[in-house]
């Protein structure tokens, strides 16, 4: 999980190029006159998402006067999607996530893209370059159509969001079946702010993140019992072994403090039952 630069096009401009890709003269005239209504709606986005209050966006306030239900739905797909004139516009927002990687989970290699605020329900920004997130499958499948309201908090969105600057994701190494180790992962409990931390649960929630990332860690575990085994055997103590899990977390995080891998090392190097017990280390 990590933060995003946004995109530089704005909103009218990739309106403007989607629509000039609609062959039908007729057709595209339509898009043509809502263009006002669209870029009025881009704004309001804009202003939900500088006060980070996408749970007061109603999809009503988004539909498109002159158009129908469907219509810009149908301009992100095929025009926006598909169409070599938004090619640009595609690959720029893809571009936007260094090293391909997905930053809903910081695992999964970029894909697809997502719409932040889902197009089916408003419409007014389904080419918005600020509504469109580069993500991996596994998160846009995961994510759907997950819209933010009064009781559902809003998911982290890469481009605005300041959570990715507080550290808040922490692990703890756990006693699982036939007493095999398993990371397991937390929020940090002294998080003052309330709806902050709502909706990192959602994040961490819509994304599947808890079971994905005790997954992921689970190579972690073996990795580090690997290196054990083949590489030192018993000739690590418990205090070389911690030193060399704290480098590992600092290396495998890549500097960012909300890291899975980061946060697995580390609960790994804390934990007595996983170094002492389970490995046997003294």
């Amino acid at each position: 999980m990590y933060k995003l630069v946004a995109p530089i096009t704005d909103a009218s401009k990739s309106y403007g190029i989607a629509v000039s890709t609609i062959r039908d003269k007729g057709r595209r005239k339509l898009f043509d006159t809502a263009s006002p209504i669209v870029d009025s709606q881009c704004k309001q986005f804009d202003k939900l998402a500088a006060n980070l209050s996408f749970h007061r966006a109603r999809g009503s306030s988004f539909d498109v006067a002159g158009l129908a239900s469907n219509d810009m739905s149908l301009l992100y797909d095929p025009q926006f999607s598909k169409r070599k004139g938004t090619e640009n516009l595609r690959d720029s927002i893809r571009n936007a996530a260094p090293n391909s990687l997905c930053p809903y989970c910081g695992e999964g290699t970029v894909a697809q893209i997502d719409h932040y605020l889902p197009k089916e329900s408003y419409a007014g920004i389904s080419v918005h370059p600020a509504n469109l997130v580069p993500a991996c499958a596994d998160c846009n499948h995961a994510k759907q159509s997950y819209a933010p309201d009064s009781s559902k908090p809003a998911v982290l969105h890469p481009y605005f969001d300041t959570a990715f600057g507080i550290k808040w994701l922490s692990a703890t190494v756990e006693e699982g079946e036939i007493g095999r180790p398993v990371v397991k992962y937390n929020i940090d409990s002294d998080l003052l702010n309330l709806q902050l931390r709502s909706r990192l649960i959602a994040h961490m929630d819509v994304f599947k993140l808890w079971s994905r990332f005790s997954i992921w860690a689970g190579q972690s575990l073996d990795n580090f019992g690997s290196y054990l085994k083949h590489e030192h055997g018993q000739a690590m103590d418990i205090l070389e072994a911690r030193d060399h899990l704290e480098r590992t977390a600092l290396q495998q995080s890549g500097g960012r403090i909300n890291s899975w891998e980061g946060a697995a090392h580390t609960a790994m190097r804390e934990s007595d039952w996983y170094l002492s017990t389970y490995l046997g280390l003294t």
